[in-house]
């Protein structure tokens, strides 16, 4: 796919400015009552985007160390780790955490931040939460940006099943391909079917992380990202993050199906989907083309992390989108949409 072309008032991103990608940034600060730790990038008069990371409970830092000094020229990005997870403070020890939870931290940082409105993106789950976020605050959203979002858990473990069925045929793995393929094919709800969807990528070894990351180069990319990560003091760390996941998990909001809130939507709507990635399975995409004001980016070539496998793309139809629903286009203030390539 071509990347936007419209003329936006700042310089185009250029082949050389992947030399940004992979550093650190540990100037971040903790905000809410919560401790969530918050990395901002850019300037602080820029159109404001919000960077929601799936997982549950990975992080922002990988996102931030690849795009943040990208996206940073053009808005004013900020994500944050959220609650419990990674450089944010740990959680009490059996405190409960639920989806609703961590829409209303989202709503929490905007008000410690004093912005009025922000684009919201999110990636993976993170997509989950950015739809939900907008349904529930429209009048302090902007744009969404979802990058293979995961909408509804038994669709798009149901769409992943085959091709890791594959991966495993493929490395003689044949009983755990045929149970996979199994559950691809049976009316399971979500439940069981994420079980078998997780047994799967066990089975995948030290495979598993290809099926995210086809791109060889994007992993060792990742991987140089990710040896470069610090946290500061007082951070919950990986068991605070596995905490956050079980909690999540645990709810049965996670589970439902929430793609039927995209009708709802008034604000424009961006969709960016790896050729590679299953997960935001067929029927997912159509409900997303049903609502208004809707647009997809399909980039072949990327797996589930589509702003690490081509980090310019991303950044240059992300940093489009953003400036055009606030009005920022060549200081214009008409709020029109860019002409686009895709």
């Amino acid at each position: 796919m071509a990347t936007p072309t419209a003329n936006t008032g700042r310089r185009r991103l250029a082949a050389r400015d992947d030399a940004c990608m992979g550093t650190d940034h540990t100037t971040g600060r903790r905000l809410t009552s919560y401790g969530l730790y918050t990395d901002i990038r850019g300037d602080a008069d820029a159109p404001a985007l919000l960077f929601l990371h799936g997982g549950p409970g990975q992080g922002c830092h990988d996102f931030m160390a690849i795009q943040g000094g990208l996206l940073g020229r053009s808005v004013r990005l900020i994500g944050i780790d959220q609650r419990g997870v990674d450089r944010s403070a740990p959680m009490p020890e059996g405190a409960a955490l639920t989806v609703a939870d961590l829409v209303g931290d989202c709503e929490a940082v905007r008000q410690a931040l004093g912005i009025e409105r922000w684009a919201v993106a999110g990636q993976s789950f993170g997509g989950r939460l950015a739809l939900r976020y907008a349904a529930a605050h429209p009048g302090h959203t902007s744009a969404v940006i979802f990058e293979n979002p995961v909408w509804d858990m038994a669709a798009s473990t149901r769409a992943a099943l085959p091709p890791i069925a594959a991966m495993l045929a493929e490395r003689g793995h044949t009983k755990a391909a045929q149970a996979a393929l199994a559950a691809a094919g049976s009316d399971q709800a979500a439940g069981p079917l994420r079980e078998a969807y997780l047994v799967a990528l066990r089975a995948l070894g030290d495979d598993r992380e290809s099926f995210f990351v086809p791109s060889g180069q994007t992993r060792a990319r990742l991987a140089e990202v990710r040896q470069a990560h610090m946290r500061p003091g007082g951070s919950a760390g990986d068991e605070g993050s596995e905490r956050h996941h079980l909690a999540i998990e645990a709810d049965p909001a996670s589970a439902e199906p929430v793609q039927h809130l995209l009708a709802g939507l008034q604000v424009p709507l961006l969709l960016i989907v790896g050729g590679h990635d299953p997960l935001t399975s067929p029927e997912q995409r159509e409900a997303f083309r049903s609502a208004p004001r809707s647009r997809v980016l399909e980039v072949p070539a990327a797996g589930h992390f589509v702003h690490a496998d081509d980090p310019l793309q991303y950044a240059g139809a992300v940093s489009d989108f953003v400036r055009s629903a606030a009005g920022d286009l060549s200081g214009s203030g008409t709020g029109q949409a860019p002409a686009t390539g895709w």
